[in-house]
C-alpha cells in the first residue's frame, strides 16, 4: 500500500463586486434615481421609489452602487446585527 499526499485545498475568500459609495437623488414621482460616480453622472429609473427613500433616511452607511449587477445598497440599522442590514435596490437604465 503507498500513500500519496495531497495538497490540501485552499480556501478563497468570496470576492465582492466593487462597490462605489454614492450619494443618490431620488424623485419619488418620476422614479429616477441620479448619482454621480467617478466615471461621471448616472441617471436609473426604480419602479420603488418609496421604499428606496424611507431606506435612505435609515441608512447608517453611505449608499453603494454595484455596476456589474446594477444595484444600489442602502445598509440600515437592525437590532442583533451589528453590521446592519443591507438591502439591494435594482435600478434599470432609461
Amino acid at each position: 500500500m503507498t500513500l500519496t499526499s495531497v495538497a490540501p485545498a485552499i480556501k478563497r475568500q468570496p470576492t465582492r463586486a466593487a462597490e462605489i459609495p454614492v450619494l443618490p437623488a431620488v424623485d419619488v414621482n418620476l422614479g429616477a434615481v441620479t448619482f454621480f460616480t467617478p466615471t461621471g453622472h448616472h441617471a436609473y429609473y426604480s419602479p420603488e421609489p418609496g421604499e428606496l427613500v424611507a431606506a435612505l433616511d435609515r441608512a447608517v452607511r453611505p449608499a453603494t452602487w454595484i455596476p456589474e449587477i446594477g444595484t444600489l445598497v442602502v445598509t440600515v440599522a437592525q437590532n442583533g446585527i451589528r453590521a446592519g442590514r443591507r438591502l439591494g435596490f435594482r435600478l434599470s437604465a432609461y
